[in-house]
């Protein structure tokens, strides 16, 4: 029964996949004839890099499940759009790489391993480092929760017991999106030995149906990076409007209806 059960999964998986491929080259081609708005054209409002967590002395000597590295950052990413827009997917292309990338290494949680917001499990977040793993996602900081700016947290209790994060920890009850990537190896995001920098021409992570932010500023978050070096990245998104249209936003040199957004490009001095 578990046998048939894995098998329904995984050709489940497939489905999807299949599905975000197609409909990705789909939309590469649709988007030609698409006649872009000027309301629709300005949909991205920001790409908001948060520095969420500053490691002190007792983080990085702590050596449980791997040591932190002196001075990591842990920053999130948001995708801040006008109200109405959904964000469906980040991506890279052969004319528009997505790179993310550090001057050191990205930490990697070696407990958890999550890889995705999705796998974050609240129950482990205050084991060793989990809390500051490095990972991708369409909005879920951990299973069940999306992630928000700690500026938007208006609660006064938190999951995670750090210092700084002990009353506000940007966490937050949200819908999900069945979310899933395609030409992606997430094993970047468990290995720290080799991860410096992520790339990707033909492939990206989705939401199907698309996503919106939880509040009136409607931030997406689509990763969480910890670092002690610096952080660059060229990040390209599709975005989909409320008559059902979307437009892709890239970080440099458009293509025909593409719309560049200076803000997806971020180099650390």
């Amino acid at each position: 029964m578990k046998r048939k059960q894995n098998y329904g999964k995984i050709f489940f998986s497939f489905l999807i996949s299949f599905y975000l491929i197609v409909i990705n080259n789909y939309s590469l081609k649709a988007q030609d004839n698409y006649i872009i708005n000027h309301k629709d054209s300005t949909a991205l409002n920001e790409v908001f890099v948060e520095k969420y967590y500053v490691a002190d002395s007792s983080d990085y000597i702590d050596t449980t499940g791997g040591a932190l590295p002196k001075g990591s950052v842990t920053y999130r990413i948001y995708i801040g759009m006008k109200p109405g827009y959904k964000l469906q997917m980040v991506y890279g292309s052969p004319t528009h790489e997505l790179v993310i990338e550090t001057s050191t290494r990205f930490y990697n949680d070696p407990i958890c391993r999550a890889e995705t917001g999705f796998n974050i499990d609240m129950k482990q977040i205050n084991k060793a480092s989990v809390a500051l793993d490095s990972w991708i996602t369409m909005g879920a900081a951990a299973r069940g929760f999306t992630g928000i700016p700690l500026s938007e947290d208006t609660t006064d209790w938190s999951w995670i017991k750090r210092p700084s994060l002990n009353r506000k920890d940007g966490f937050t009850k949200w819908r999900l999106p069945n979310f899933n990537v395609f030409n992606l190896d997430l094993s970047f995001f468990a290995d720290s030995n080799k991860a410096t920098k992520f790339a990707v021409n033909n492939g990206g992570w989705a939401a199907l149906g698309g996503v919106n932010g939880p509040k009136p500023s409607n931030r997406v978050l689509i990763a969480q990076l910890t670092t002690n070096g610096k952080l660059s990245f060229k990040l390209n998104v599709q975005i989909g409007t409320p008559t059902g249209g979307f437009v892709k936003f890239v970080a440099a040199n458009p293509l025909k209806s593409e719309i560049e957004f200076k803000g997806l490009t971020l180099n650390q001095q």
